[in-house]
């Protein structure tokens, strides 16, 4: 992804409540307010494409199922739109 694309989409993740922890290759969310009790991992596997590789505490239920479909289809729709959206 993009520098500037990665910002926005970063932007558009924390605007919908989560803190993150970006360990290069891969982003680490958690729900502000429940840092401590709750994770999502996320990774881009191609360009502008993300998948859950893990998720823990109150958000386990994300690393399977339909819980993740619906989170990857949220995240990727984010990733989307910071791409279209990025200046440049």
């Amino acid at each position: 992804m993009e520098p500037k694309a990665r910002a926005e989409f970063i932007k558009k993740i924390s605007i919908n409540g989560f803190s993150i922890e970006d360990t290069g290759d891969a982003l680490t969310l958690r729900p502000r307010g429940a840092e401590a009790t709750a994770e999502v991992i996320i990774k881009e596997v191609e360009p502008n494409v993300w998948q859950v590789a893990g998720a823990s505490g109150a958000y386990s239920g994300f690393y399977r199922g339909k819980k993740r479909e619906y989170f990857e289809r949220y995240i990727n729709q984010w990733s989307l739109a910071a791409a279209l959206e990025a200046p440049g």
